[in-house]
C-alpha cells in the first residue's frame, strides 16, 4: 500500500473512445482491466457515433477508493514506475482535445488535489516520467507545464 503522490495525465491516442472501449484495448494486451482511474470522453465514442451531449463527461475506469492510497486492488497500469503511487487519467483524443474535455481536467484534478493533498507540481503529463521519456512519448499531446501552471496551488 503507498500513498498517492502523482497523479499522470495521458490521451487515448485514438480520435475516439470511452472506458468500455479503452478495456477492451488493455484487455487485448492481456491486462487484467482498464489501466486509468478515470477518462474524460470528447463525445466521440466510436467512428460513427457521436454524441456531443458526452464531451467532457469524465467515465470511471480502474477501480479507486475514497482514501489517499492505493493498495493492491487499485494499481493502475498506465505508467512504468508509477502504478503503484499514481491516479492516471486519460483523456480521449490525439493531438485535439475540446474545451470541455480541459475544462473536465481541470475539475476533477482540482477535486483529486484536494482531497489527496497532492502538489500540482505532482501533476504530471506521461511524457514528463522517466519511462515516458525513454519510450519517447508525447502523451498526453498538450503542454502540460502550462495546464499545470492553471491549477490552484
Amino acid at each position: 500500500m503507498e500513498l498517492i503522490t502523482n497523479i499522470v495525465i495521458h490521451c487515448s491516442d485514438s480520435t475516439w473512445g470511452c472506458a468500455r472501449e479503452i478495456e477492451k484495448w488493455h484487455k487485448a494486451k492481456g491486462w487484467a482491466t482498464i489501466g486509468y482511474s478515470f477518462v474524460i470522453m470528447n463525445g466521440i465514442i466510436l467512428p460513427n457515433f457521436n454524441i456531443p451531449a458526452l464531451d467532457g463527461s469524465i467515465e470511471c475506469g480502474r477501480f479507486l477508493d475514497e482514501d489517499n492510497t492505493i493498495e493492491d486492488n487499485e494499481i493502475g497500469a498506465h505508467t512504468l514506475g508509477y502504478n503503484n503511487k499514481s491516479v492516471g487519467i486519460c483523456l480521449i483524443g490525439k493531438e485535439k482535445f475540446s474545451p470541455s474535455q480541459f475544462l473536465s481536467l481541470r475539475e476533477l484534478l482540482q477535486n483529486l488535489m484536494a482531497r489527496w493533498g497532492i502538489k500540482k507540481e505532482n501533476v504530471i503529463g506521461h511524457y514528463e516520467t522517466e519511462s515516458g521519456k525513454a519510450q519517447g512519448k508525447t502523451c498526453p499531446n498538450f503542454d502540460i507545464a502550462v495546464f499545470r501552471n492553471s491549477l490552484w496551488a
